[in-house]
């Protein structure tokens, strides 16, 4: 009966040490924050909302490399006084756009409780256009979208959905010992038709 509660004892501290020594290998996250748009999208979109995870394996104490997603949402500006332009907000017009991207990331601060790093990778970028088409009062049309909203009852000219390639570089901080608080900002470019689509994304959230 001893032998028997000895060995189970011994497998469970085995089983934790070696839980724990997966977790030393491997590094998750997730954050929601802020997303600026900059470049033409600037005059297009209000600055809008992210939500990210990322995780992947921990090579040393300094590199790593991680499968990074993000979600980010937008309204569209006020602008149907620019007949060039598509929606307006209160029509609920919005742009939606999704990243999977594969970032190598690189500490240049070690500290027991603070960090500082840098990050960048390339990947498939998503943007959509959600438009309540039944609403838009007008023939609209905007180089930037590719789209054109026309006739009655409405028709899409072009493609609401676009899938391009595109990178992202940025940096941020963390507080913390092993679970950390962490501060991020990024530069994202999707090589969209006619103009890219350009966000500065500001991120906070908790990662292992």
């Amino acid at each position: 009966m001893r032998l028997g509660l000895a060995v189970v004892i011994s497998l469970v501290f085995c089983s934790i040490s070696q839980a724990q020594d997966v977790l030393n290998n491997v590094t998750f996250g997730f954050g929601a924050g802020f997303s600026v748009p900059t470049g033409p999208a600037r005059n297009h979109v209000q600055t809008g909302f992210n939500f990210t995870a990322n995780g992947g394996p921990r090579f040393n104490s300094r590199f790593s490399a991680t499968l990074d997603f993000s979600l980010h949402y937008f309204n569209l500006k006020s602008t149907l006084k620019d007949p060039r332009t598509l929606a307006d907000p209160s029509l609920g017009a919005r742009m939606r756009l999704w990243t999977l991207t594969l970032n190598p990331n690189y500490k240049f601060i070690r500290r027991e409780k603070f960090s500082s790093y840098v990050t960048g990778g390339y990947g498939l970028y998503s943007r959509r256009l959600l438009l309540t088409i039944g609403l838009i009062p007008a023939d609209v049309s905007d180089p930037f979208w590719n789209v054109t909203v026309s006739g009655l009852p409405p028709t899409v000219t072009g493609r609401l959905s676009t899938y391009k390639g595109g990178y992202n570089v940025g940096g941020g901080v963390t507080f913390g010992a092993r679970t950390k608080f962490f501060t991020e900002v990024r530069y994202h470019r999707m090589f969209t038709t006619a103009f890219p689509t350009e966000i500065f994304p500001l991120t906070f959230g908790i990662r292992w």
